[in-house]
């Protein structure tokens, strides 16, 4: 059940990873991250699936889901970092299926230092269309 629906995820899941490492040669990872395998130089992307849901109209018309997809860009010293989210937006806006929704900025401390990374995440969501069983 819902065969083509997951293909069609895991190559979303895949083409995001790839377009990020391929157009800025950095680090990407998806879902978690260890301490250990955090770059020294505090740039990288971690890629982050959230829930699944219905927007109003989808559950009016039963004709599909929606799942939000968390770009966390972190950098150290990037003073074009705005620049730098617009070209985010675009390679993965570029994804089949996926639309850009918003982004939050934050400057976190380095831990037990007085400096900081920037941390911009992207929220986007996706459109996922899955096998619905027509009521009896």
């Amino acid at each position: 059940m819902n065969e083509r629906a997951k293909e069609i995820i895991k190559g979303q899941n895949k083409s995001i990873l790839t377009v990020l490492k391929d157009h800025f040669k950095l680090p990407a990872f998806q879902d978690n991250i260890n301490e250990d395998e955090i770059p020294e130089d505090h740039h990288y992307f971690l890629i982050v699936y959230g829930d699944i849901s219905r927007t109003d109209q989808q559950r009016a018309s039963r004709n599909g889901l929606s799942q939000d997809i968390y770009v966390v860009y972190i950098s150290e010293r990037n003073d074009a970092l705005d620049e730098t989210s617009l070209d985010i937006i675009s390679l993965v806006e570029g994804v089949k299926a996926v639309d850009f929704q918003r982004t939050t900025k934050e400057r976190i401390q380095k831990a037990e230092t007085s400096e900081f990374v920037d941390r911009v995440t992207l929220i986007f969501t996706r459109r996922i269309k899955y096998d619905c069983p027509i009521p009896n």
